[in-house]
């Protein structure tokens, strides 16, 4: 009876497992699109069931960070003329309205030089080489593959996440051109080639407290006059929150409302 009873659990979760993959949207699409976008949307149903140990809870830190509006930020930003590739979020990235607003920034500031700390698979790459100027430069940093491995603190890196390695969406792409992919540490990288020298920088790498607040000294010394500075996750992982809280003290930082994106722009 018992090993019945295990035979019994057993089918109804691999069940259960089908069921959330092969679920009706998937028949809808493909009635409606066609068999190829019904297949991209299995795919990534089943990425995120592979990666939901992966998908974080918000952390219980007060969140103190003044909330502005994206009109009230960026009165010249249009999401309506956002193009993106790979929309569809995974576990662990920026959500599809974060993306969509990280580019349209781009798109109407023009930085020329770009800096991301924290690569992954390339999904904010390569949306912020569509968007930027034909010359933009973009430098991307994630960890070597011999690197430690991540604590839970910091979150999961590329390799805990099921990544071969850093920056494959965008790999043998044409807009792959514009970007500079750096294998190192962030928080050990010398950063001084580029001090006061980048328009646009999008910190997402080690989610803990100590390599947040490395990272974001970095950003301060690397980022122009006019430029911005952006931080993910704001309000998800303790780390990242209070870091952002203490340097709320002495840096008018704004927490974007409706997303986990807190904003910085350097100005004299």
């Amino acid at each position: 009876m018992g090993a019945l009873s295990m035979s019994v659990k057993s089918f109804l979760r691999r069940l259960s497992r089908l069921l959330f993959v092969t679920n009706p949207a998937a028949f809808w699409l493909l009635l409606r699109e066609g068999k190829e976008m019904a297949i991209s949307y299995l795919y990534q149903v089943w990425t995120i069931y592979l990666w939901r140990k992966f998908l974080y809870m918000r952390e219980d830190v007060p969140c103190l960070l003044p909330e502005g509006t994206v009109s009230e930020m960026f009165p010249d930003v249009d999401l309506t003329q956002v193009t993106l590739l790979f929309p569809l979020p995974r576990p662990g990235g920026v959500q599809t309205h974060e993306l969509a607003l990280l580019v349209a920034i781009v798109r109407t500031l023009q930085p020329k030089r770009l800096v991301e700390i924290g690569t992954a698979e390339g999904r904010t790459t390569i949306n912020l080489a569509l968007h930027s100027p034909p010359d933009a430069e973009i430098i991307t940093l994630d960890l070597p593959p011999d690197a430690p491995g991540s604590s839970p603190e910091s979150g999961a890196d590329y390799r805990q996440m099921g990544i071969p390695e850093p920056g494959v969406l965008f790999r043998n792409h044409p807009l792959a051109a514009k970007i500079r992919l750096l294998l190192a540490d962030s928080t050990k990288f010398d950063w001084s080639p580029y001090e006061r020298s980048v328009d646009f920088v999008f910190i997402d790498g080690a989610h803990d407290y100590e390599s947040v607040r490395k990272d974001t000294e970095n950003a301060l010394r690397i980022v122009r006059e006019g430029g911005i500075i952006l931080w993910h996750d704001y309000s998800i992982f303790k780390g990242v929150t209070l870091c952002l809280n203490e340097l709320r003290q002495r840096l008018p930082v704004v927490w974007i409302q409706g997303t986990t994106l807190a904003c910085y722009r350097f100005v004299k």
